[in-house]
């Protein structure tokens, strides 16, 4: 199944606005550049990460808002990231004095900063992205990161999940194992006394990234 190839202005704001609904972050950034110093901008200004689970080795800081031990040095995590975006991401987290991860986020499962990952489309008529997640580091990054950000081309967004059937049929037939991940907002269940909770099966918050093609 083609991809889309061009900008459908209309899809744009109907995701933009079904985002938002579930209480995502959506931001329309001009370049990829623009997207990873905002990346960054997110990881100074949010609250250290909690550790919540043992991790040996790891600096400790002061206890966050839920009394757990909180991550001295900030992560960025960006599995699927191009060599050139990761070296550029890279430069501008050592400046920060953050610490910038391709692979092997099993070692910081107890929680870090920030996850990118890039969607292969985007699903307008409920703001959802869809992802290619074979790789595990992939898979963690949109899991264990209390700030999820997602990386959306414009000219990837489809009207419905009918539109995209055919592409995930494509996507079964790829090989005997294929992950693909659905995200629509930041994690949120009411299982415990019917009552709203973010972030217990996942990220806090969610930051899409409208970019230009």
């Amino acid at each position: 199944m083609a991809l889309a190839d061009s900008v459908n202005q209309h899809l744009v704001e109907t995701f933009t606005a079904k985002a938002a609904a579930v209480n995502a972050v959506v931001q329309e950034l001009p370049s990829m550049a623009a997207a990873l110093q905002y990346v960054v901008d997110v990881c100074e200004s949010k609250q250290p990460a909690e550790l919540l689970t043992n991790e040996p080795g790891t600096e400790q800081g002061p206890p966050g808002p839920n009394k757990q031990p909180t991550r001295v040095k900030r992560i960025v995590a960006a599995p699927d990231l191009n060599d050139a975006d990761l070296a550029a991401l890279s430069k501008t987290c050592e400046e920060k004095g953050f610490l910038c991860i391709r692979d092997g986020l099993r070692r910081y499962v107890a929680g870090f900063d920030v996850g990118i990952t890039q969607a292969r489309l985007g699903v307008a008529a409920s703001g959802t992205c869809m992802m290619n997640t074979d790789s595990e580091d992939a898979r963690l990054a949109g899991m264990i990161a209390e700030i999820h950000v997602i990386m959306l081309r414009k000219s990837t967004i489809y009207p419905d999940l009918p539109s995209i059937a055919q592409y995930l049929r494509e996507r079964m037939a790829e090989g005997e194992t294929t992950y693909t991940t659905l995200v629509s907002g930041p994690s949120r269940t009411a299982d415990i006394e019917r009552v709203a909770a973010v972030g217990v099966h996942g990220p806090l918050e969610l930051h899409i990234i409208l970019l230009e093609d």
